[in-house]
Formats: structure tokens, sequence, C-alpha cells
């Protein structure tokens, strides 16, 4: 492994490109453009994605992460040693030690392998269409998605996501009518039953098995003929989730429409594949005893893993409760450890031919 000469550079000016959802073409380009000069090869795809490739292996390690953030910007400022900015723990942080971990192996260290850094837009939102785009374009053999996990953990898990929108629609009539229910009632009662269904579910299961729904928005409104009353929902699920059955609990009520917007299931690793193990051992090395998490979060894992059933973990430097908040910000201690696990992970992966880099 190659000596490194520590410096946040990279990262700062990272955490300095603003580029939440839907807006991150110009930082695209500009990284794409700033990885070539470091002797990437590197473009923007169709949908906005840097992507960019290292050495010609036949073994491809890919390293997903996304190059949005929320909305909301952050005064980028060192103090003391931390660095503070929109996106330098979820997820730039990660994406930068990507790089940076890649680019301190050896030679001898990168026989074999093709690195395939993978920088995808709107992981934020509702509808993933990096990845969506790019788990079709590509056939990796590992998987390490760069989501904060802190220097001295790894994520082989995360809940699943499905996002809903329920409707009911009648003709309008006087509130004084025999037998009157408003719509708000029906979606009210479509609602109460997807509770009732997810509480007796979830007794005696812990919180990573559990389906966890959230009413997100309620509207109600009237038009020249029809009342109508819609809501948004969303359930965070488990890996054993009866998807069949939460729907079922909804379109029992009588006139209630339900429209699924969007539904990722929920993922895990291994426990004893190349990748977990390499992770491992990389961290016994560092002196520290390996913590595994699960998330009740989502990431690009979740809609990937379907297309790429290959070993998969998330990593990434940062503390996860800092994810979205105006106090958003790095320990460039913690970043600085977390390259130099990962380079050591990425050494330490096998290639096809069955020999560690």
């Amino acid at each position: 492994m190659r000596a490194r000469e520590q410096s946040p550079e990279l990262l700062r000016w990272m955490v300095e490109q603003y580029s939440p959802s839907h807006h991150e073409q110009a930082f695209s380009r500009a990284l794409a453009g700033r990885l070539e000069q470091r002797g990437w090869r590197a473009h923007v795809d169709e949908v906005g994605n840097t992507i960019a490739s290292l050495g010609d292996g036949d073994t491809c390690i890919a390293l997903l992460g996304h190059i949005d953030t929320v909305p909301g910007e952050v005064p980028v400022r060192m103090e003391g040693s931390r660095l503070f900015g929109r996106g330098a723990v979820d997820a730039k942080g990660a994406l930068a030690a990507f790089i940076e971990a890649v680019e301190l192996l050896d030679a001898q260290e990168r026989a074999g392998k093709r690195f395939l850094l993978l920088g995808c837009v709107e992981e934020e939102v509702a509808i993933t269409r990096g990845a969506l785009h790019l788990r079709e374009q590509y056939r990796p053999d590992f998987v390490v998605n760069g989501e904060p996990s802190g220097a001295h953990a790894v994520t082989v898990g995360y809940k699943g996501l499905t996002r809903l929108e329920l409707e009911h629609r009648a003709s309008r009539r006087h509130t004084a009518s025999r037998d009157y229910r408003a719509p708000a009632e029906h979606v009210i009662e479509a609602w109460n039953a997807l509770r009732r269904r997810c509480d007796g579910w979830n007794e005696g299961r812990t919180l990573f098995e559990q389906d966890l729904p959230s009413l997100t928005s309620f509207h109600t409104g009237t038009e020249e003929a029809e009342e109508w009353a819609k809501a948004s929902v969303s359930i965070r699920t488990g890996p054993s989730c009866e998807g069949d059955a939460l729907l079922a609990s909804l379109t029992g009520v009588p006139g209630v429409n339900v429209h699924t917007v969007s539904s990722k299931g929920a993922v895990s690793a291994g426990q004893n594949d190349a990748l977990t193990r390499a992770f491992k051992q990389a961290l016994r090395e560092r002196g520290v005893r390996p913590t595994l998490r699960l998330k009740t979060g989502t990431s690009d894992w979740n809609t990937v893993a379907s297309a790429w059933q290959v070993p998969i973990v998330a990593y990434g430097p940062g503390d996860s409760s800092l994810d979205h908040t105006p106090n958003e910000h790095i320990d460039l201690a913690e970043y600085e450890e977390g390259i130099a696990v990962l380079s050591r992970v990425l050494a330490l992966l096998p290639t096809k031919e069955g020999t560690p880099g």
C-alpha cells in the first residue's frame, strides 16, 4: 500500500459543490473532470450519474455512492478537526473515501481488479433514478455502498420501503344526507386497518423485522360533482414483510383506491462472504472489534440488490445521526480511518483467479 499525505482537499472540494437532488448536473460533470485528472477513466452517463473506473482486471469491484444531497446548504468551514458542509456525512464523505482508498493501492494490490466508481443521482428522493439506470448497465462481482456507518462499523442490512397513495372519490352529497360518510372517513378507515395489521405483525419482532407505517400527508377537497380525500403512506418493511397482506388490509375498505408509488424490499448481507470477511479482517487489523449494523432506512443497495446478486455491504466514515441536519459535519480523523479501512478491504478482496490482491 502506498504512503498517503493526509489532506481533506478532495472532500472539501466535493462538499463545496452544492448538489441537491435533481440539481446534480454541474457537480457530476466537475467530478468526472477531476477524476480524469487523477488518472481515472470517467464520464457522465445518460441520466447524470458520474461513472469512473480504474484498472482493467476481470474482477469488478463497484463502489456505489450518490452525488446528491438533501436540500439546505450548510456553510462549508473547518472547526478544529471537523469539516462542516452538506454531504460531508451523507454521503460525499464515503464517495471521497472510495476515491482515495483505491488510489492508495499499489500495483500488486490492484492486479486483476477493476474499480468501478458509481456516483448516482437522486438517491435522496422516492424514485432512485440513478441506481435504477445503472443496475441494468453493469454486473460487478462485489459492491460497497457508500453510506455512513462509522469507520469501525459495517452496515449489513437495510429495511425496505413501500410508498403508497390512498384515494377515495364520491359524488357530492350534503353532509346532512342520511348515511353520509365523507371520503376522509373512508381513507382514515383504510389507514387504521393498516395500522392494526402492522401492530399485530410487529408484536414480538425486533425493530429491523417490524413493518413501520407512517401517514405522511392527508388532503381533502371538492370539485363540481365530486368530493375526495387523498393520503400518502410510507411503510418501512422488514425482511419477512408480507406485501400482499399489507395491501389487502387497505383494499378491504370499499371505494379506497391504492396506488403503489415505489417499493423496495429489505436487504441483508451474508455473514461469511468474501466481502464481509474482508471488512472484519481489516477492522481487526486496526485493533478494533467489528460492529455490524442493521439500519431502518434505505439506500441504493435496496435498488440494485435484485439485479446484482453478489456480496454487498454499506460502509463509510461519519456519524449517520448527522445526516440531513443543519449541523452536518465529519471529523477528519474519522475520514482518514475510513480510507485506511477501505483500502485494506479492497486489497484483501480475491480476484476471479482466486488470489487476493
